[in-house]
């Protein structure tokens, strides 16, 4: 909702500041010959490039860490609008005393310059982004397990079962949450494990403190392939 209520605040200001670099290039005594139209249209791209990289850097309905995570493209492209309008002021400046290749040459490096690093950044944003997506969804299998083992200790009425399971919930809660593809196999079978064990403790099944301490094996053995593959 604020990002929506400040993009009209920042088109105003992109207007403001276009009606201003118009005032200064067409008001000032400047030639305006070949190398002005090129100085004032890259100037104008410059300003009016800056409503796509705002909408790029800050996209709507995106959570506050991802609009903060925008901020370096915002400043790669008001970057890219100083260093533009200042050339062009010193375009219009020198006037056609200069060579127009030179011009258009110096325009487009800008430009080049300030489409490298944005795209650096917005790549840099998405592998955070992507990063931090991984980290939430690889944690969830050991939090699921640590919430259920929790649950499962008010399941049963048996002293000694509910002590065991309550020391498999605090391994499970103290173990490495960060799940890889490389302890895939470990994962399966602690997770197949511990289902039995929920269905044991249900049904009161006389066995189910030996498939806890199975359970607990399991975990064991997974967090030492964890640690293995780190």
């Amino acid at each position: 909702m604020i990002m929506k209520k400040v993009r009209p605040h920042v088109v105003a200001i992109l207007v403001v500041l276009a009606f201003a670099f118009t005032a200064i290039a067409f008001l000032a005594p400047f030639e305006h010959g070949f190398n002005f139209i090129v100085a004032y249209a890259a100037g104008m791209l410059a300003i009016l490039l800056q409503i796509p990289v705002f909408k790029l850097a800050y996209p709507p309905e995106t959570p506050l860490k991802s609009q903060v995570l925008g901020y370096p493209i915002h400043r790669v492209g008001i970057l890219y609008m100083i260093i533009q309008t200042i050339l062009s002021l010193v375009i219009f400046s020198v006037g056609d005393s200069a060579p127009p290749q030179f011009t258009i040459l110096l325009c487009i490096l800008v430009l080049a310059g300030a489409l490298v690093l944005g795209l650096t950044a917005k790549m840099a944003r998405e592998a955070i982004s992507n990063m931090e997506t991984v980290k939430n969804a690889d944690t969830r299998l050991m939090k699921s397990l640590a919430l259920r083992a929790e649950a499962l200790t008010t399941r049963t009425s048996d002293p000694m079962l509910a002590q065991e399971i309550k020391k498999l919930a605090e391994n499970i809660s103290y173990s490495d949450p960060v799940s890889s593809t490389a302890i895939a196999e470990q994962e399966f079978k602690l997770a197949e494990l511990f289902g039995q064990l929920e269905s044991a403790v249900v049904g009161n099944n006389p066995g189910a403190i030996d498939l806890c301490r199975n359970v607990n094996i399991a975990l064991e053995d997974r967090n030492i392939a964890c640690k293995a593959n780190k």
